[in-house]
């Protein structure tokens, strides 16, 4: 589950001066987030901070140096995180769950045209086309475009491709839309 913790962590999270936190606004994605951490890290604090318009955000800290200075190796970061990390080389189940991590932190699931479809945006080119090619070879036909607003789309459409992916990619948080 490292892993998983790590492409949540590409989506949802930052460098500490001595580790990592991972944000949510989600009290029941947090409190699962703990679990994982806790198991994966011995360790992992959860703080709810309320910010002045009135949203709520959890936000979950690893208090490891060691963990920081894996994960800025593992992602080839340090700065800019969100339009530099890579995604890293691993086995097949490693990169599922990095890849399951950040569609938990990114995507959303969706009807379209009365279609499931599972959609995110990325401010990183390189790792857009890097998790769109990791889809590719399990046989989801996932797309990949550039926005208007600079970000970069991943998307897939269809009962074999939605189905697909929730059978080989485990979130915590991303659901197939009810209908479809």
């Amino acid at each position: 589950m490292k892993f998983y913790l790590l492409g949540l962590f590409a989506g949802d999270g930052w460098f500490q001066t001595r580790g990592i936190a991972i944000g949510t606004n989600s009290i029941n994605f947090a409190s699962k987030i703990e679990k994982t951490c806790l198991n994966v890290f011995g360790k992992c604090k959860v703080k709810k901070r309320i910010y002045p318009d009135g949203h709520k955000m959890y936000i979950l800290y690893v208090w490891r140096k060691d963990v920081c200075d894996e994960f800025k190796i593992l992602l080839k970061t340090e700065k800019n995180k969100s339009k530099t990390f890579r995604v890293p080389k691993m086995e097949l189940q490693f990169q599922r769950q990095f890849v399951a991590g950040i569609f938990d932190a990114e995507a959303t699931s969706y009807l379209w045209k009365n279609k499931p479809r599972v959609g995110m945006e990325l401010h990183n080119e390189m790792a857009a086309k890097e998790i769109c090619e990791i889809l590719r070879a399990d046989g989801i036909k996932c797309y990949f475009s550039k926005c208007s607003r600079g970000e970069f789309k991943l998307d897939f459409t269809g009962k074999e491709n939605v189905n697909k992916f929730f059978q080989n990619y485990h979130t915590f948080r991303l659901a197939p839309s009810s209908t479809g």
